[in-house]
């Protein structure tokens, strides 16, 4: 129960805050009282889906997968390349270092690690992922005119 408890408060405070309209959630759990509390936030459509094989399209705004839900390294890049910017995946905790792994190589970040409540969670906005850098344009030491008179 406390897990739930964790896991429905962070998933409403993640709605609230990147002011969500949509949100496609992949579980074959009953989430009936996640449901109750998410239409609180104000979402007009939440679509849930028992897997990823059947997703085609998806304009959601947010896409949540959770821990029933087993997902290879090439599902979790199909979600994040053709179906959403922003991503929750909440994943099984035992063979922790494995999914760790993946996870961080294709960009995720690891919200929730709790072993108490088996609960790990990895997020993934592209808004946030790179960020544009104030020293990366043609004014700076990425000018090609500068190579030859910056050097260190």
């Amino acid at each position: 129960m406390q897990k739930d408890k964790i896991q429905n408060n962070f998933l409403l405070d993640i709605l609230k805050n990147e002011n969500c309209l949509s949100a496609q959630f992949v579980t074959s759990k009953d989430v009936s009282k996640l449901i109750k509390k998410i239409e609180k936030a104000g979402l007009n459509s939440i679509n849930i889906a028992p897997n990823i094989k059947e997703m085609v399209e998806c304009t959601d705004d947010i896409f949540i997968v959770l821990e029933d839900v087993p997902l290879s390294e090439s599902d979790v890049g199909t979600i994040k390349n053709l179906l959403s910017q922003k991503i929750i995946i909440f994943t099984p905790f035992d063979d922790s270092k494995n999914v760790e792994g993946s996870m961080t190589r294709l960009g995720f970040v690891l919200e929730i690690n709790d072993s108490k409540n088996d609960l790990k969670c990895f997020s993934y906005n592209l808004k946030t992922y790179n960020n544009k850098r104030s020293w990366n344009n043609a004014e700076g030491w990425a000018n090609p005119e500068n190579f030859d008179k910056f050097r260190w």
